[in-house]
C-alpha cells in the first residue's frame, strides 16, 4: 500500500491538467500495472490524496471484498480479518452487556 498525492502521478503521467481523461489514463495504467487506487474515481486536484495497492494483495483483497457485491468468498476474507484477540473482546463486551 502507498499514499501519494494526484500531483505525483500527474507528474508520472507528464500531463498538464488532471481532467477527466488524464485521470482515465492514470487509472487504466495502474490497473494494467495490477494496482487498484481508493478513491475508486481519482480526484482531480493535485493536492488530494490517493491510496494505491496491489490488487491481489491483502489490501487488495479487503477493498474488493467490501466495494464489490457481498458474496460467501468476500464474507470469508473480511471474517478473516477478525483475530483471536478481537473476538475476545467482543465476547467479553458481550459479557457486561448481559449482566
Amino acid at each position: 500500500m502507498y499514499v501519494t498525492t494526484m500531483g505525483v502521478l500527474r507528474d508520472v503521467k507528464q500531463a498538464g491538467r488532471l481532467g477527466n481523461l488524464v485521470r482515465n489514463e492514470i487509472s487504466n495504467k495502474l490497473s494494467g500495472a495490477g494496482l487498484g487506487h481508493l478513491p475508486a474515481e481519482l480526484p482531480s486536484y493535485q493536492t488530494e490524496y490517493v491510496t494505491l495497492y496491489v490488487k491481489g494483495g491483502p489490501v487488495g483483497k479487503v477493498v474488493q471484498a467490501v466495494t464489490e457485491p457481498p458474496s460467501m468468498e468476500s464474507a470469508e476474507r473480511l471474517r478473516a480479518l477478525n483475530t483471536s484477540t478481537a473476538t475476545d473482546k467482543l465476547q467479553r463486551i458481550a459479557e457486561i452487556i448481559q449482566e
